[in-house]
């Protein structure tokens, strides 16, 4: 909706001003805060030394339907993919839509339907989602080294009021902790399609702090056509140990990679590959040249590529108490692209190169505080987001290759670029929440969270070229309500339930298009944000040791879903679903098994409607959700023979799904995989442990596709091995 501008607060005011009321005042509250207790004492009456380490005493937090967790053993699984994604296949609801195992832009994440941009993924509790400016995504997931990753919680549907500009949930990556003394640990890895990966992982802690160090490199062919991937990448997180119980940290993330784009690859190419998988081309960029070469995606070829530079910058601290925590954490990242494309006939000859500043220097700015009053756990917080995009420049350009609509001065920026525009919009949220223990059987969570959005008007330099809508601006305001209630009526046995009120605002490209398309009049005439009511119903039980089971019910009622389109001769068009409904249940199970098994498996069954799309009025989809299965379940069976060896068996279906290929309803068809995955200890001694690391991903050779147009990889292989000191 547009609204005219209104005066608001100043969020990184609200969060120093919320730090200098509440920092002293909970430090009065807490007698002794921050107090170290020594148990490096003699025992009484024991006649002995006990040396234990020094630890910190804080209340434990009352929880109501706590998140859905990956440990580090199932999170560190080998395999020819670079990225965590395959292994959060694990938790039901989440759906896959990749073009390939490996590279960035090449893995989505979809949680309930809703997909990246509807998520929210942090790292240690930071959001590290980019605004997917260009067409480089919300998700940089090649950033997240398998190394370094601890666990993974995965909140879903009407989540904690701390959480905001979400409607599916979150995905809060947890990184490994260094524990007292040093440790080294180098890997390497050796799979199908000539893939190859090295790593090296150095972490220590002393009295003084603690560090994280690694870095490696990832290469593979690929399975299609022209789909290789080089990566080097470097983390380093450094915390230091202040007296009165403050610690303060900063880290970077770094990493270059080289992807190759997609070459189309069918029979009714006439550059067409009988040796390499038939399958779609695609860029790895935007705006998008296809449309104005004259060859479309036969123009390019083999040696086609897309070079990515990211940076993530971290600092923050943290003032621990008795009974609570102060926090505050910045992140600023940055994206470089140059693409690069070469002549199909001629991969010598370049047609197009181009560099961009995908995303320069955006930042975010967050705050919380946590302190636990008798049977209360108050949280408070807030944060501020700034987005925007940055300049892009042609390098290289043979006009002969091209239509004559470059010509037009509505497309001058294939030729000549244009200058993008830093912080178009920016996010502010505060929050407060209280988390209360009613009575031994029941927990109430009860917060409220204040949102303001605002998406600036946008230059027409920004556009390259005069752009003829008028100039506007996005200015939203909404305060969402949450709740959650958990009963313990028996011994193991819970049911909870949560509500919940949230919005989802524009991103920069979904902001970019509806702006620079409106004036067009093709119905996208106004923007508004997704807003959701969000309901779920969740019953788990504990049995005997290490048996869970658990089934969820949910509801969503979106209004103004956000939706895209190609339209010829327009371009892309954003505009508003008027009704979105997503509804679902999820079964998971748990048990130990004789003989040192257990088993693990998972059962989701969802549906979508959608009513008032504007461009599918003919109702093609018949009311349902693209690209949306009804049907996935996950089974696995594991093997623990204490620390000398691990197995695992994993078998994953999908169900069809209905997919809107331009004006045409097709079907994309069902599959099965089976994988099995094995850790062998070869070797231990006091200075160091060798595994040997085995893996195999579609052992059957399921011919499927993940996104259509896009077929993945038959049985694959890898084998590894890793030491640690």
């Amino acid at each position: 909706m547009i609204y005219p501008k209104k005066p608001r607060p100043a969020a990184a005011g609200c969060l120093l001003l919320l730090f200098l009321i509440t920092g002293p005042a909970w430090a009065e509250t807490v007698p002794g805060a921050g107090t170290i207790i020594d148990f490096d004492k003699t025992v009484p009456g024991a006649g002995t030394t006990v040396n234990l380490d020094e630890i910190t005493i804080q209340a434990k937090r009352p929880e109501v339907a706590a998140p859905q967790r990956l440990s580090r053993d199932r999170v560190g699984q080998l395999g020819v993919s670079d990225a965590i994604l395959g292994n959060l296949t694990q938790i039901p609801g989440i759906q896959l839509q990749r073009t390939a195992l490996s590279g960035n832009e090449n893995g989505k994440l979809r949680m309930r339907g809703f997909d990246e941009s509807r998520l929210r993924v942090l790292k240690n509790g930071t959001p590290i989602q980019r605004d997917g400016s260009y067409g480089n995504g919300p998700v940089d997931w090649s950033t997240i080294n398998r190394n370094s990753v601890e666990s993974i919680q995965v909140y879903k549907g009407a989540v904690p009021a701390k959480y905001g500009n979400t409607l599916g949930g979150v995905v809060d990556i947890t990184t490994r902790k260094p524990e007292e003394g040093v440790e080294t640990e180098i890997k390497g890895l050796y799979g199908s399609d000539k893939t190859h990966e090295e790593t090296l992982t150095h972490m220590g802690r002393n009295r003084f702090g603690s560090w994280f160090l690694s870095g490696g490199h990832y290469e593979t062919d690929g399975f299609l056509r022209n789909n290789t991937v080089d990566r080097n990448h470097g983390e380093i997180d450094l915390s230091l140990t202040l007296p009165m119980n403050l610690e303060v940290g900063a880290g970077v993330c770094w990493s270059r990679y080289e992807t190759g784009m997609p070459v189309y690859n069918r029979p009714d190419s006439p550059h067409y590959d009988g040796g390499s998988p038939d399958a779609d081309g695609r860029e790895l960029g935007g705006p998008g040249i296809s449309s104005r070469l004259k060859d479309g995606f036969f123009a390019w070829g083999n040696g086609s590529m897309a070079e990515d530079e990211n940076t993530r910058i971290t600092a923050w601290v943290e003032k621990g108490f008795e009974k609570g925590h102060l926090r505050l954490d910045y992140l600023t990242w940055s994206q470089d692209r140059e693409e690069t494309y070469v002549d199909a006939a001629n991969p010598q000859k370049v047609i197009y190169k181009r560099e961009t500043e995908a995303e320069p220097d955006n930042w975010s700015l967050q705050a919380e505080g946590a302190i636990t009053i008798g049977a209360h756990t108050l949280e408070t917080g807030g944060e501020t987001q700034s987005h925007g995009w940055g300049d892009q420049k042609i390098t290289a350009i043979d006009p002969s290759y091209f239509n004559g609509s470059i010509d037009s001065p509505f497309f001058a920026f294939i030729k000549e670029g244009f200058k993008g525009q830093e912080d178009v919009m920016r996010y502010h949220a505060l929050y407060l929440q209280d988390t209360v223990s009613l009575s031994d059987k029941w927990t109430l969570e009860a917060g409220v969270r204040q949102e303001w959005f605002e998406a600036k008007a946008i230059s027409p330099d920004a556009f390259g070229f005069p752009a003829t809508a008028d100039t506007t601006e996005l200015d939203e305001s909404n305060l969402d309500p949450r709740a959650a209630l958990a009963f313990h009526p028996w011994k193991g046995g819970a049911i909870t339930t949560r509500v919940g009120r949230v919005h989802r605002y524009p991103t920069s490209p979904e902001y970019f298009w509806w702006y620079l398309n409106r004036s067009s009049g093709f119905f996208n005439t106004e923007l508004c944000p997704e807003e959701a009511s969000q309901v779920e119903l969740a019953i788990s039980q504990d049995m005997a040791p290490g048996f869970h089971a658990e089934i969820r019910g949910y509801h969503y009622d979106i209004d103004h879903y956000i939706a895209s389109t190609m339209v010829p001769g327009t371009g892309t068009v954003v505009y508003n679903i008027d009704t979105v409904t997503i509804k679902g249940a999820e079964l998971s199970l748990k048990a130990p098994l004789p003989f040192h098994l257990s088993a693990w498996g998972n059962l989701t069954w969802q549906k979508g409607d959608k009513k008032g799309d504007p461009w599918d009025t003919d109702n093609r989809l018949e009311g349902q959700i693209p690209d949306f299965p009804e049907t996935m379940i996950n089974l696995g069976l594991d093997y623990q023979l204490e620390e000398r060896l691990s197995t695992r068996l994993t078998l994953s279906h999908v169900g069809k799904r209905e997919h809107i290929n331009g004006t045409e309803l097709e079907t994309l068809d069902a599959y099965t995989t089976f994988g099995a995955s094995a850790s062998v200890r070869l070797f231990k001694n006091e200075i160091t442990t060798w595994r040997l690391l085995l893996a195999a991903e579609n052992l059957f050779g399921e011919t499927y596709e993940e996104e259509k147009g896009f077929p993945m990889p038959e049985a694959t292989y890898s084998v590894g091995i890793t030491a640690s000191f």
